[in-house]
């Protein structure tokens, strides 16, 4: 499977790293080198513009701020049938934002012919390579409205360690927002992880 991930800050160069492990990952920047550099360090394929990576790849993560979304979305060219995994969190200056309906469904809508998936939006960044605490693996929440492209996801997702749980469809991306809210507010820093528990 190919994977192109759009951006190479912390959460995008560790997400990349874990998925490159068993996957073709390809690095996607503004700027090349920067992205050829990251892939070089987290043992991805290579770095690209936006485009270029978005082009061939099966799935597609957006790992920018959210400032960058509306921009970038549409300069990723076409992206239908594709898998758009969305991890973003709508942060600006004055904070976490309130999207309506939510801030996946605003992807969506920039992207009308991609498979929206959200996840991995309530995980910290310095957990992506090891979502193991004390032998218990994290969980990862998972939404969107097709079925096919949440298995993919899922798939992922128990490659790379994390046990996936599917919350339903993509207007759940809004509660997801208010549970990474909730874990601020409750100060849960970096080194908390989320595991949801059956009885």
């Amino acid at each position: 499977m190919k994977i192109a991930v759009i951006g190479t800050g912390s959460m995008g160069s560790g997400l990349g790293q874990a998925f490159a492990r068993n996957q073709e990952v390809v690095m996607g920047s503004r700027d090349p080198e920067r992205a050829s550099e990251v892939a070089k360090n987290i043992g991805a394929a290579g770095g690209a513009t936006y485009a270029d990576a978005a082009r061939d790849a099966d799935v597609v993560v957006l790992a920018l701020p959210w400032k960058a979304v509306e921009e970038t979305v549409p300069a990723l060219g076409d992206l239908s049938g594709k898998i758009l995994l969305d991890i973003t969190n709508p942060y600006t200056e004055g904070g976490l934002q309130n999207v309506e309906p939510s801030s996946s469904e605003e992807v969506q809508r920039l992207a009308p012919g991609a498979h929206v998936v959200k996840g991995w939006n309530t995980v910290y960044a310095r957990n992506l390579i090891d979502p193991d605490f004390e032998g218990v693996a994290a969980s990862v929440f998972i939404c969107g409205d097709d079925a096919r492209a949440k298995d993919v996801v899922i798939g992922l997702a128990k490659e790379i360690g994390f046990v996936p749980e599917d919350v339903g469809p993509l207007s759940s991306a809004e509660p997801l927002t208010k549970l990474l809210g909730i874990m601020g507010a409750l100060r849960l820093g970096p080194d908390t992880q989320l595991r949801l528990l059956r009885r």
